[in-house]
C-alpha cells in the first residue's frame, strides 16, 4: 500500500495476516492517509471526507474475493494519490471478459472464491449478488462535491482487475483543527499511540510496537500519518528525541 503525491511515494506498508486483519489495516491505512474536510454550521459540523468509506469498503472487499489466489507471490495493491486512490489485484473477470466493455449495471457475479464471498456477505462486509460495483459507484455519487467526471472506473485485462475511485472536489477546512486534536479522525490505534506518548514522550517505535502489539513498521507509518496531519512533531534526533503532541 503506498500514499503518493505527485509520482513520488510519501507513505507505504505491507501487511500480512488473514482476508479480515488485511481488510481493516486497509481502512485503517486510507484513513490515515486522506483528508476529512469539515464545514462549520450553526449548530454544529459536518464532515466532508474525500472518499466514501462504504465505496472504499466494498472496493477493498470485491478485490479479495474476486482475486486469483493461485497467482503465488502476487498481491493486492491500494495506492492513494493526490487525486484518487487505486485498488489492482490479480486475476481478470472470472468468465474471461472486459469490464470496461460491459455495463456495470448488467455485470452478474461469477465468484472466484464463493466461500469467502459467502463469509463477507454473513459479516455483512459486501452487498448481495453483483451489485458491488454499483454500489461503489452511488456511495460515491453522494458525496458533495460529486461530479460526472469522479464516478470510479473499473478496468480489467485477463490477468487484473483495478478500480479507480477520484477523490471528492469538496474537502473544506482540512487541517484546520481548531486548537483541538479531536477536530481530525484518528484510528483506534492512533489514539493509543498519542496518549502513550503524553505518557512518555521519549518513547520509541519498538516499545510502542511491541506494548500495542503490532509491526514497528505500522507504528512509523501512523508516525507519518500524525506528522502529515499536524497533529505530532519530532525534535531531536532520532537516539535522543522526544515526541511532540501539537495542541
Amino acid at each position: 500500500m503506498g500514499w503518493k503525491g505527485k509520482g513520488r511515494c510519501i507513505n507505504d506498508a505491507e501487511f500480512t495476516g488473514n482476508v479480515l486483519m488485511l481488510l481493516r489495516e486497509a481502512m485503517n491505512f486510507v484513513k490515515s492517509n486522506t483528508k476529512r474536510g469539515w464545514e462549520k454550521l450553526p449548530d454544529g459540523r459536518k464532515n466532508k471526507p474525500e472518499y466514501a468509506e462504504r465505496a472504499v469498503l466494498e472496493a477493498m472487499v470485491n478485490h479479495f474475493i474476486h482475486r486469483d489466489y493461485t497467482v503465488m507471490g502476487s498481491e493486492v495493491h491500494l495506492d492513494i494519490y493526490d487525486d484518487r486512490l487505486t485498488v489492482t489485484s490479480p486475476g481478470g473477470m472470472y468468465n474471461g471478459l472486459l469490464i470496461q466493455d460491459l455495463d456495470i449495471a448488467d455485470v452478474s457475479s461469477e465468484r472466484r472464491n464463493p466461500i469467502l464471498a459467502n463469509v463477507m456477505a454473513q459479516l455483512d462486509y459486501m452487498e448481495k449478488r453483483g451489485s458491488g460495483l454499483t454500489r461503489i459507484c452511488n456511495e460515491t455519487k453522494a458525496l458533495e462535491g460529486y461530479k460526472d467526471e469522479l464516478k470510479p472506473v473499473f478496468k480489467s485485462t485477463p490477468t487484473q482487475f483495478q478500480t479507480i475511485i477520484f477523490a471528492s472536489t469538496d474537502t473544506p477546512n482540512v487541517g484546520d483543527h481548531d486548537g483541538d486534536v479531536t477536530e481530525t479522525k484518528l484510528s483506534e490505534r492512533q489514539q493509543k499511540i498519542l496518549n502513550l506518548i503524553k505518557d512518555s514522550p521519549t518513547i520509541t517505535g519498538k516499545q510502542m510496537s511491541e506494548m500495542l502489539s503490532v509491526s514497528q513498521r505500522t507504528i512509523e507509518r501512523d508516525f507519518s500519518a500524525l506528522q502529515k496531519i499536524g497533529v505530532l512533531k519530532r525534535e531531536g534526533k532520532d537516539n535522543d528525541g522526544i515526541w511532540i503532541i501539537k495542541k
